[in-house]
């Protein structure tokens, strides 16, 4: 397969936007200019070329709706479990050795490993 114009414009695209973020410069308008110069080049037309800007919106949108859902349904329920008080009884069994940072850490890793034990989908669940 050979490496059109559109995959080195592609290629330029990602390498801005990498050195946009190591300049801590907000990547939103290389991004959208990359986006509409590679719909350029790929269709040939300038309103195609528009229409990809929008077009990779939407795409972009679907796809982290439901990163954003996720993220909304975590934080209601930990919120939902703070305002019950019910964090600090999960705690509370384990509070006896967690005298430090570095062993409250080790214990809350080596519990959320257990649990995590429950529901990892294993070889056994045909």
């Amino acid at each position: 397969m050979d490496l059109l114009s559109v995959h080195w414009i592609y290629l330029v695209g990602i390498l801005v936007i990498i050195l946009t973020m190591l300049a801590r410069k907000n990547v939103v308008v290389p991004a959208i200019v990359m986006t509409f110069i590679v719909g350029l080049f790929f269709t040939g037309s300038f309103v195609s070329g528009i229409q990809t800007v929008f077009s990779a919106s939407l795409v972009a949108a679907g796809e982290l709706f439901n990163i954003f859902l996720i993220i909304a349904i975590m934080t209601a329920l930990l919120r939902s479990l703070d305002s019950i008080g019910a964090n600090e009884q999960m705690i509370r069994p384990f509070s006896k050795v967690m005298k430090n940072a570095t062993a409250s850490y080790v214990i809350i890793l080596i519990v959320t490993y257990g649990i995590s034990l429950f529901f990892w989908p294993t070889l056994l669940c045909h």
